[in-house]
């Protein structure tokens, strides 16, 4: 594999990962790296974050005015990943008739993994062929993620080719009496066509597998290696401490590299500055409701104040207890809902910024 790093995003959802997922690219192109950033959430919240509509399975560059990098996105397509690795990895008359083939079809749009190995195809591709520098991956929420890591193992299972020529050629053996019995009252309720299209399936899938094994074995090395990192987003008001110490245990156990917490929509510690008192009520008199609208406007800087002073001490307690850095993005007025939005993220988060807490230190930035 060459040099590309990658830096995977992972946490529960809704707290902003997608975004945090395209400002992380988006800082490292500003830096001068040639990124990607993939997302394998089907949600498609990316596009609209980096303000560039619908994102396909091919890399979309992103325009970026002056910046000394670049920056491509794009959304993982299984089906169309399938036929991808297909067209590439086998002989053009074993891809025709592959890509022809029914249960191909519901292998690639319906089989229960296929996503998340499909992701580990996109991820190897990009890391191996694409010419980047650097590649940003927005995972689905956590208990998804596992299946994201666990995709080249349960692949290699799969395709073995003990198991692949059991079922093309089940043979005299006890075992292979059995499986061919098994496998002759599944011919009498699928029928024999059926039967045909999987036995020729598994046949031509079968001329792939070694390719198959050695490219998840790969991507295995390359999730555990020094190249890829790991980074797990909280939102302030909802830091979900059990689910993201849970899943940092296993990836810790996994020997997988991270990087720390990136907690978002933390309220900024500066109070919100207030007009004078007198001003304030001429501005407002005479309207409806004046008396209440006054009072609380006199208690947002002291909301305020409370509020981050509640996101600093769950920070605090997510490095203490995770023992990782915690970098704090700011909650930005009205969210990020375009590519100058996500320019304001930048500053807040690596490669441009020192965490805003590190475990073992009583200081808080």
């Amino acid at each position: 594999m060459s040099g590309t790093q990658v830096t995977i995003c992972c946490g529960v959802g809704g707290t902003g990962k997608t975004t945090t997922s395209a400002a992380l690219a988006l800082a490292y192109a500003l830096s001068g790296q040639r990124v990607v950033v993939l997302t394998i959430d089907p949600a498609r919240r990316l596009a609209d974050a980096l303000g560039i509509g619908t994102l396909d399975n091919m890399p979309r560059r992103v325009p970026l005015e002056g910046a000394a990098g670049t920056l491509d996105a794009l959304m993982l397509d299984r089906a169309a990943t399938w036929d991808e690795v297909v067209r590439r990895r086998a002989t053009p008359e074993t891809a025709e008739r592959l890509l022809e083939n029914r249960y191909y079809r519901a292998v690639s749009t319906r089989l229960t993994g296929s996503h998340e190995y499909m992701a580990v195809e996109k991820l190897h591709a990009l890391a191996t062929h694409g010419g980047y520098d650097h590649v940003i991956v927005d995972t689905p929420p956590t208990q998804h993620v596992v299946d994201f890591f666990r995709a080249p193992d349960r692949v290699r299972g799969i395709l073995d080719r003990s198991m692949l020529r059991l079922l093309i050629d089940p043979g005299t053996s006890l075992r292979g009496v059995a499986a061919r019995g098994a496998l002759s009252i599944v011919e009498r309720l699928a029928g024999e066509r059926v039967m045909g299209e999987i036995r020729e399936f598994f046949s031509l899938i079968g001329e792939m597998s070694a390719g198959f094994r050695e490219r998840s074995e790969e991507v295995a090395t390359l999730l555990r290696s020094g190249r890829t990192v790991y980074w797990l987003v909280t939102e302030a008001d909802a830091p979900e401490r059990n689910d993201l110490l849970g899943f940092l245990g296993e990836l810790r156990e996994r020997g997988m590299r991270f990087g720390g917490f990136l907690m978002n929509r933390v309220q900024p510690e500066v109070p919100l500055g207030m007009p004078a008192a007198d001003a304030l009520e001429r501005a407002i008199a005479g309207l409806a409701g004046a008396d209440e609208a006054l009072r609380a406007l006199y208690a947002l800087p002291e909301h305020a104040r409370t509020r981050a002073a509640g996101h600093e001490r769950a920070a605090r307690r997510l490095c203490l207890e995770g023992g990782a850095p915690v970098w704090t993005v700011p909650e930005l007025a009205g969210g990020v809902r375009s590519l100058e939005g996500l320019a304001a993220l930048t500053p807040h988060l690596p490669p441009a910024a020192e965490p805003s807490y590190r475990s073992g230190t009583a200081t808080w930035r």
